[in-house]
């Protein structure tokens, strides 16, 4: 059975080398605008998860989903608002999975794109492998306004970006929510945690086994924890 790489976009991913990871031992889910970093080189996950209802309006979001250049995509149905014309055979909305009864979907109350890839992977696979999930964010960056709705718009492009792996991450005219790092993010990585330890203890012959690689994440606390070199010489 195939592992799979479940990638944040986190500072504790820079310099990584996406392209040596064995695509035939390891399926990847990417998510959030890390494909901002994949189109320049030339490297694309499986699967796609991006359930920020803010980001998934974003233009870019919407025509990269287009492109196909993944598996299959999980986005905000928000996304339908400003394009219709989506392949519904690849493309598959949080909101409507969230409505399945027996869907670990529905288990979670606070959302981010982390712990939505995480549960897609659930019925798939037995080793999780998780990258770059650091929550540690810079809530209000120099280069950020906020908006009178509450969210954030990227002014100027960061020059050096303190909350991930890659400072073009965030681009002038980005709008995006209030990273919530230590509240919404946390809350939603600890009900992942049970999802798993109930799977666990209720079907002893299917054990998930996640290992984070961010040294720098509070999610340690759920997860066990490696550095981040580890993944490459088991």
């Amino acid at each position: 059975m195939k592992e799979v790489c479940i990638f944040g976009n986190g500072k504790s991913l820079e310099g990584f080398d996406f392209n040596k990871i064995d695509r035939e031992k390891f399926d990847v889910i990417g998510t959030g605008m890390a494909f901002r970093h994949w189109q320049k080189i030339n490297w694309f996950p499986n699967i796609y998860v991006n359930v920020d209802t803010v980001v998934c309006g974003n233009q870019e979001v919407i025509d990269f989903v287009k492109e196909e250049k993944c598996d299959f995509y999980i986005v905000s149905k928000v996304m339908l608002q400003k394009e219709e014309k989506l392949n519904r055979d690849k493309v598959f909305f949080l909101e409507d999975l969230l409505m399945f009864p027996q869907c670990s979907f529905r288990f979670v109350r606070n959302w981010c794109s982390g712990t939505a890839a995480v549960i897609s992977s659930l019925d798939r696979y037995r080793k999780l492998h998780l990258f770059g999930f650091d929550c540690d964010y810079v809530e209000f960056i120099p280069e950020c306004k906020q908006n009178k709705d509450g969210t954030l718009t990227i002014e100027t492009t960061p020059d050096e970006n303190p909350n991930y792996f890659f400072n073009d991450y965030q681009r002038e005219g980005d709008t995006y929510n209030i990273p919530n790092g230590k509240t919404i993010h946390m809350k939603s990585w600890e009900e992942l945690s049970y999802i798993i330890d109930f799977i666990n203890k209720m079907y002893p012959e299917y054990q998930v086994e996640a290992t984070n690689y961010s040294s720098k994440t509070s999610i340690s606390k759920y997860f066990k924890t490696k550095m981040l070199g580890d993944f490459f010489t088991n």
